[in-house]
Order: structure tokens, then sequence, then C-alpha cells
């Protein structure tokens, strides 16, 4: 009984690994946009170029804005992959740390919760800047026609 038992769970395990790994595969696939960043390469595109009969003044913008958010946000999540890695695992160590002590400190789970809105928090004010901008670029027939195209890709 227990060697089936434990048969049963090894498939069920390699089922969900399998599972896990062909969704995951997917949705990277995607459209070919990296997710999040699906606007800016649109925007930057010769086909949008042409879709939105944008200038080139109004392309070297877009360039600019574009550059201008990607160094905020690289500067806001920390450019080295190994510092943002220590930072995950220092914040992984907190909770495990919150969640195994025998009493339960409020204060301190709302401070490892503030501490981590702020920052979704920032990065929610640089993405909605960037759009500001981006639209103030737009004359009104691009912003009609951007609105239309964002429509169908929904």
């Amino acid at each position: 009984m227990t060697k089936i038992n434990t048969l049963s769970k090894l498939v069920l395990i390699c089922g969900l690994t399998a599972a896990t790994l062909s969704a995951g595969s997917a949705l990277a696939k995607g459209d070919g946009h990296k997710q999040g960043h699906s606007q800016a390469r649109f925007l930057l595109s010769e086909r949008a170029a042409d879709k939105l009969a944008l200038t080139e003044d109004q392309q070297t913008q877009l360039k600019a804005i574009f550059e201008t958010q990607k160094t905020q946000m690289k500067a806001l999540r920390g450019g080295d992959k190994e510092a943002r890695k220590a930072q995950r695992e220092a914040h992984k160590a907190k909770m495990d740390a919150l969640l195994s002590a025998p009493t339960f400190d409020e204060n301190a789970a709302k401070e490892l919760l503030t501490a981590r809105q702020d920052k979704k928090q920032q990065l929610g004010l640089i993405k909605l800047k960037t759009q500001h901008q981006v639209m103030q670029l737009l004359n009104a027939e691009q912003k009609e026609k951007l609105a239309k195209i964002q429509q169908r890709r929904r």
C-alpha cells in the first residue's frame, strides 16, 4: 500500500512538473514581446511609425522617453542580478523569521508589506508617467489609432 501511495505521488509530481514547464514555455513565447515592454517595443517599431504616421521627431522623443523609463526602472530595481537575488533572499529570510516566530509580530509584518508596496507603487508611477508622456506626444488622430490597436491586441 505504501509503495502504491509513493508511486502515485511520484506520478502526480511528474505530471505537475511537466504541466508547469509546458505552461511556462507557452507563456514565455507569448506574442514575441516581453511582458510589460510590449507598448514600448510596438511604439518604437517601424510598424507603429507607419500605422500611427509618427514623425521623425516623435520617434526620437519616444526613444528618449522609453530610455528614461528603462533607466529609472533599472535604478529602482537595482541593476545587478546578484544584488536583486540577495534582496529577495533577505526578504524571504525576514518572512520566514516572521512566520516561524512563536508570536506574530504585526508591526514587522506591516513593515515588510509596506516596503514591498512602496517599491511597486514607485514602479507603477514610473510606468504611468511614461504613458502620460507618450500620450502628450501624440496628436488626437494618433491617439485614436493607438487606442484601436490596443483594443485589438487585447
